[in-house]
């Protein structure tokens, strides 16, 4: 356990075995409340710290380091992924009024999040969805400020709602005529809520203005830049929500584990046999890239604000398909087991789901990551920092966040310059062949431009994971020895699939040593991660 991720083991211990049936912060907790469609309460109040984690100490907020938040966000959420929404869901409109608010805006903001309030974003309307440009919700010129007009829907939270961040329009074509606005008076405005398949107890709200006065001082930053403001706070929002899939499918493998290292068939362990041990390897190699890329995205934060515009949209691609892929190679393992009402992987796999479409849809997210590749500029300097997880990082500065790198990647087009060093330490040929192939691909510039964008999202995880293993040579990541190559080659192997849309499960060779690596994860009780902080099931940690 690092010092700097130590806070999240000791909230983890604190908040107990989600084994236990009577632990309140628990798996069969959760199992109940979904049911019935309940929120957590206990878990909410226990986990309170997390609706400043992710604001600055200037700000009077609890933030050391985004990866730092990352792993509290994982810690909780691996009990019930709805506590994430739950206490975090404030995070957009929260990050747009730091990002461009006056200091009393701020201040209010950070005042409600402090006192357990919620402070919803309004940007989505029902008639166009991720067509943002066609967004027709009317902020017209009035004496006293605007006229608001219009509806929004799915908020988040907004049944409960203290305060909205609404973007609404204000005149002009296209990002340019839309002005974000902060609302304190929204309970008239209710109109029901949606009803979605997970993350249960989670209300999704619709709001419907007609003619309501908006003051002059509550726009946030200056009228017409309300969308770009929007797109920055969503750089943060995809970097947290990707704890939530990591959350979820660590939950989902452990369960999965559980019952393959226990149950026998045919007189062996589940887990033992090859089958299974492909199926599990996979979906442990997909965890393990889901790992790295978010904590590279979470810690780029830090070092490279400008780059998060992309960095943050492949880490959201990446973490959704993957997770999802977790989930599939364990139903296969856990067979109708995976259907029972009693367990939390369906909870967990459910709710995993949804969080592909909150903040910015698939498709949506693959359109930002085209705008980038479209770009014609580089950056060769290999982002050690970033990589480097003993590395203290830079105080985060909400300033730098930009909309478009305009074709820079760091990750991949350092690629060759971290390459060549690896190939001089190096003796796994499979490693060595799976590096040259990686590099091939990045050369690739086929395929119309989403298709291109989905290879891309692939290919720059599977770079990380070579920046990774690089940069912690002389350190052990996911519990294995310093320099080994087995996660990497599996991690490898699995993204350089994805990226030409092969489905295979790893070859046996490849699964074997990040599935051993897993198991024993597992078998004492740590996160399934580079750093494998120790968690409640494991006892008390030295």
């Amino acid at each position: 356990m690092t010092a700097l991720l130590s806070p999240a083991a000791e909230l983890d211990h604190r908040l107990g075995d989600p084994r236990d049936p009577a632990n309140p912060h628990g798996f069969a907790a959760a199992v109940r409340r979904d049911a019935l469609s309940g929120r957590p309460e206990a878990l909410i109040e226990a986990c309170r710290g997390l609706a400043l984690s992710f604001v600055p100490a200037a700000e009077g907020g609890t933030l050391s380091t985004m990866d730092e938040t990352l792993a509290l966000v994982r810690m909780a959420a691996r009990r019930d992924v709805t506590v994430m929404p739950h206490t975090m869901f404030s995070i957009t409109a929260a990050t747009c009024v730091l990002l461009a608010g006056t200091p009393d805006q701020r201040r209010r903001v950070v005042e409600l999040l402090a006192q357990g309030h919620a402070i919803g974003f309004a940007l989505s309307e029902p008639e166009h969805g991720s067509d943002l440009l066609a967004n027709g919700c009317l902020l017209e010129p009035h004496p006293d400020g605007f006229l608001l007009t219009g509806d929004k829907w799915m908020v988040g939270l907004g049944e409960r709602a203290r305060a909205l961040v609404l973007v609404g329009r204000t005149g002009g074509r296209g990002a340019g005529a839309f002005t974000a606005v902060l609302l304190d008076d929204v309970d008239r405005a209710r109109a029901g809520n949606a009803v979605t398949s997970g993350m249960k107890g989670v209300d999704f709200t619709a709001f419907a203005f007609a003619g309501e006065v908006v003051p002059a001082d509550a726009v946030v930053g200056q009228t017409g830049h309300g969308l770009e403001i929007a797109m920055k706070a969503m750089q943060v929002v995809r970097t947290m929500s990707t704890g939530a899939n990591l959350a979820a499918a660590d939950t989902g493998l452990r369960v999965t584990l559980d019952f393959a290292v226990r149950h026998v068939v045919a007189g062996r362990p589940v887990v033992e046999h090859e089958r299974n041990r492909r199926e599990l390897g996979t979906a442990a190699a997909a965890l393990l890239a889901c790992d790295v890329v978010a904590t590279a995205c979470a810690r780029g934060m830090h070092t490279n604000p400008a780059g998060q515009s992309l960095w943050s949209s492949v880490a959201k691609k990446v973490c959704t398909d993957l997770s999802e892929e977790v989930f599939r190679r364990c139903t296969d393992v856990l067979g109708t087991r995976a259907l029972l009402a009693d367990s939390p992987f369906d909870v967990m796999r459910r709710d995993n789901a949804v969080v592909r479409h909150i903040d910015t849809g698939p498709t949506a997210n693959l359109r930002l990551v085209a705008a980038h590749l479209a770009g014609r500029a580089t950056d060769t300097t290999p982002p050690e920092t970033a990589f480097t997880l003993d590395r203290p990082l830079p105080p985060l500065d909400l300033h730098g966040l930009g909309l478009s790198t305009r074709g820079r990647d760091e990750v991949t087009q350092s690629l060759p310059e971290v390459a060549a060093a690896m190939r001089t330490v190096l003796a796994d040929d499979r490693a060595l062949d799976l590096l040259h192939r990686l590099e091939k691909a990045l050369t690739d510039q086929s395929g119309d431009p989403l298709d291109r964008a989905e290879r891309f999202c692939f290919l720059h995880a599977a770079a990380a994971c070579a920046h990774l293993w690089w940069f912690n040579l002389d350190r052990s990541l996911f519990g294995t020895p310093p320099g080994d190559t087995g996660w990497l080659v599996a991690t490898l192997a699995l993204l350089l699939d994805r990226a030409h849309r092969v489905e295979d499960r790893l070859r046996t060779e490849d699964a074997n040593p990040v599935l051993d690596a897993v198991l024993a994860l597992h078998a004492t009780g740590r996160l399934f991660s580079a750093t494998p902080l120790p968690l409640a099931e494991g006892g008390t940690p030295a």
